[in-house]
Formats: structure tokens, sequence, C-alpha cells
């Protein structure tokens, strides 16, 4: 499984074999060779790579990597997302999703309550919320702690692609768990509607039925019924439905008035004629910066990662002992706990 895992490293530091050749001192095809398994590197030349990406050695001879699927990623391949952002935020999920679950071994497990259901996104969205013990039409508050609470592992990647805001999985063995990885550079408004999208893919898609295509529009169905409930809607939405009656909303409800606008539309409190006038006074007003107030509403963050490793090496954490047992860097944990702002980037150069 090493191979496996120096293609994990090369992704996350966005290399391409030949770039990660030059850096180690072989060729590209040495470290194709080595990522396919047909060559198994020395120990001497572990602690090489080791030395090379940051990565401690110890990392590269941990063994067989859980299982995680590509999932909701699949979706983003129909999508102005590059394969290359892809590749490398799978990557930085599928180390996380190895650091959490190595902790969780080591203490009491959270249940699952994400059912996987096959009814429309409407009842889907109304069954998840009862699951999750939300009630059935009131605005959902902390969404990330909620799920979190409810077995889900989410996790803040350290990167930022536009067009791309997150992807869900189900993965491990037995018992699988589900997994959102949520990339960062959101407003906090995004970020709420990208986790109860995911939910959705999560609930309705684990096998998908239906096409990429198709997915996408019923995971927004789902979110517009998860977040905003059609009898909650019906009453707090009285028309006639304006920009400011919306706006209004917003804070309550936890979502822009954009999707608030969209629900309008879907529940036909809005025509369409009427929907896309709401949207060019926004354009007209704000035009194409986000809604006012969204740089001052902090996105919430995933916890459930830094808890436990405080359970585990105290608060605060002992990071070099926490780095010395799970063979990741300090400033990786740093980063996928929360507790610096950015990932720090490491200049590999060639060996002279």
């Amino acid at each position: 499984m090493i191979g496996t895992r120096v293609k994990l490293v090369r992704e996350i530091l966005d290399k391409t074999q030949a770039e990660l050749g030059e850096i180690l001192g072989t060729t590209q095809s040495g470290v194709a060779s080595m990522e396919a398994g047909i060559y198994r590197p020395s120990q001497d030349f572990i602690r090489t790579i080791g030395q090379n990406t940051g990565f401690p050695a110890k990392f590269f001879d941990k063994g067989e990597l859980p299982e995680f699927p590509v999932g909701s990623i699949l979706y983003r391949a129909q999508a102005a997302v590059k394969a290359g952002p892809r590749s490398r935020a799978h990557a930085l999920a599928h180390v996380c999703f190895e650091f959490a679950m190595e902790m969780v071994s080591r203490l009491k497990q959270i249940p699952v309550n994400i059912p996987r259901l096959s009814e429309s996104p409407e009842v889907c969205a109304q069954i998840t919320r009862s699951a999750l013990g939300l009630s059935p039409a009131t605005p959902i508050k902390n969404l990330v702690g909620c799920l979190e609470r409810n077995g889900v592992l989410i996790f803040s990647l350290p990167m930022e692609v536009e067009g791309f805001d997150g992807f869900s999985a189900w993965a491990g063995g037995t018992p699988v768990r589900p997994v959102i990885a949520l990339l960062r550079g959101k407003t906090a408004y995004r970020e709420v509607f990208t986790c109860a999208e995911e939910l959705a893919h999560l609930t309705m898609h684990s096998p998908l039925r239906v096409s990429a295509k198709e997915a996408d529009k019923q995971a927004r169905r789902f979110a517009q019924e998860f977040l905003l409930p059609a009898h909650a809607m019906t009453v707090e939405m009285q028309k006639p439905v304006t920009l400011s009656s919306l706006a209004a909303l917003k804070t309550r409800w936890g979502v822009s008035i954009s999707f608030l606008a969209k629900r309008a539309e879907a529940l036909s409190l809005l025509t369409p004629n009427q929907y896309r006038y709401v949207i060019q006074q926004m354009r007209t007003a704000w035009g194409g910066r986000s809604e006012p107030g969204d740089e001052s509403v902090i996105p919430e963050r995933p916890r459930l990662l830094k808890k436990m490793s405080e359970m585990l090496y105290g608060n605060p954490i002992e990071l070099p002992k926490l780095a010395k047992d799970s063979g990741l860097p300090v400033y990786f944990l740093r980063t996928i706990l929360g507790l610096q702002t950015d990932m720090r980037v490491i200049e590999l150069k060639p060996r002279e």
C-alpha cells in the first residue's frame, strides 16, 4: 500500500508524477511504478520521500488504507471542475478519514442516524429531519454540529476552488460511515446549502439509481424541503413575496435570499417572471458580489475531529505526540483540526 500513499501525498501537494520524480531524484516512470505497486521502495528511499514531502516515513508504512469511494465527486466530473482539484480534494479527505477512523476506534462511537431512502426528495427530507431529531417546520441552527452529533464525519479541507463547494461518500468497511467534505472560502449560507445537498446525496444516492444530472436536481429539491419546509414557508412567505420580505427571513432561516426566492418559486408563491424580477433586483442592487451581511457571518466549522483529539491528547492538544502516533505532519494536523486558518504550503524543490 506504499504506492497508494505516495499517490495520495503527491495529489495533496498538487504535483505530477514527473514533478515528484524530479524532487525525489527519480523519473516519472519510477514514481508511476511505485504508485502502481510494481516497485516497492526501500526503507532508505521511503525516508527520502518523507524528508522531501513533509510526510514522515511512518505515514508510508502504515499499511492498507480504509476504503474511501469517490462518492458525489462523480457528479462534479460533469461540471466545470477540473480533474486536478477533484483528485486533490479526494486525497485530502481520504487522509482525514483514515485519521478520524483511527481515533474513532479508540473512543465510544457515535451512532449513525442518517437514513438511506428511495422516496421522493421532499419525503426523504422530511424523514431525514425526523431521523436527526429536528422539528418538522422550524429553522435548523448549527447544521454542521447537528450532523456530527448524528454520526457524520465532516472535514473542512484546506483548499478553495471556484464552483466546487464539497462532496460526500459512505466510506470505510463494515460499518460504513457517512462523510461530508467541505472546501473553504465559501459564505456561511453557501456552506449550509452544501451540507444539505451532500446530505441528500448520502440519503438518496447510495447506490446511484439515476443520472448524475438528475441526482443533482434531486439533491436541490431535498435541500429546499430540508432547510425550508413547505408547511413553514407557506405560513411565513405571505404574498406578495418581495425582495424585502425575503431579506427579513434570511437571518431567521440561515439561508441566502436567492435560495429563499428559489424556494418561493418552487412553492408557486412567486411566478417564474416574478422570480426573475427578484433576482434582477438583487443583481442591480449588489452586482456580482455576495449578499449584504454575508461577509460578517462566520461559517460553521466541524468540531468532532478536534474534540476527539482533545479527548485522547489533552486540551491543548499534545500535537507532537499526535503527529507521532498518526504519522501526519504537525502543520497538516493544525489545519484539519482548525488550529490555524491556512494550510502551510511546502515548497518542494528538485534535488541538487
